[in-house]
């Protein structure tokens, strides 16, 4: 829904070219839940969609307003919108990316994952994978599971056939977990090794969607216990050294 917004509207709000009206803070709590109210209104009405939630940002009468885990910033009465991240100049955090860990990390917390999990001896961390069979990188990640769970790394694997529903990966995928030994499938599987078909019943296509949710587009797309989403491969040293740095 969130894309279809951006792509529908052209307009982008400017914090440098706020009006002084537009630009008074709201001076009282209630105050501010009244305006969330409208505002809630107003974006259901115009958008026929209602956000999963709004609250203030850090710039004066101008909200956060999320959709799943897509953020914009909308201004108080409803009329300007901006599709971008939020940066504090002096810190150079990225708020906008905040914001969706926040809500990454919720979504795929409350929900029973049934991951192929992969645990280390002396946890440390526990990442969370999205994985694709038939990915090539998925694969060069898999052999560094051994190095991960040294250092301390659960890996708990999800699956994401990026074919979709109903390919040939997404059949492996279904194999690999109805397997008597799902360890010993994935890796298999991952080295281009046969392994037996099987159906059962299965999560792979609630991970398959549930990645969709959290914003996975690519595989591997590592989730760290913070929410953060890191796209792509990276090393077992650097990743390890991201998990320890993860807040």
């Amino acid at each position: 829904m969130i894309k279809k917004i951006i792509l529908a509207t052209s307009l982008f709000f400017l914090a440098s070219s706020m009006t002084p009206a537009l630009a008074k803070v709201e001076s009282t709590n209630a105050d501010t839940a009244q305006a969330i109210t409208e505002l809630k209104q107003k974006l259901k009405t115009r958008f026929k969609s209602e956000p999963s939630s709004i609250k203030e940002s850090l710039l004066p009468n101008v909200f956060e307003v999320m959709y799943g885990t897509e953020v914009i910033y909308v201004s108080s009465d409803g009329k300007y919108f901006l599709a971008g991240d939020m940066i504090n100049l002096d810190t150079r955090e990225n708020l906008s990316e905040v914001a969706k860990q926040s809500v990454r990390k919720d979504i795929i917390d409350r929900q029973d994952n049934k991951p192929v999990t992969f645990k280390a001896k002396n946890e440390k961390h526990v990442l969370k994978v999205f994985t694709d069979i038939d990915c090539p990188y998925c694969a060069k990640l898999h052999r560094e599971v051994p190095e991960l769970n040294a250092k301390g790394i659960t890996v708990e694997y999800l699956m994401f056939p990026r074919a979709g529903i109903g390919s040939g990966s997404f059949k492996k995928a279904v194999s690999m977990w109805c397997a008597d030994d799902q360890l010993q499938a994935m890796t298999d599987a991952k080295e281009r090794k046969p392994i037996a078909e099987k159906t059962c019943d299965n999560p792979i296509e609630a991970q398959y969607t549930l990645g969709q949710e959290v914003g996975v587009t690519g595989t591997p797309a590592l989730v760290t216990e913070s929410g953060r989403l890191i796209p792509g491969y990276m090393p077992a040293d650097r990743l390890a050294a991201a998990l320890d740095a993860d807040k």
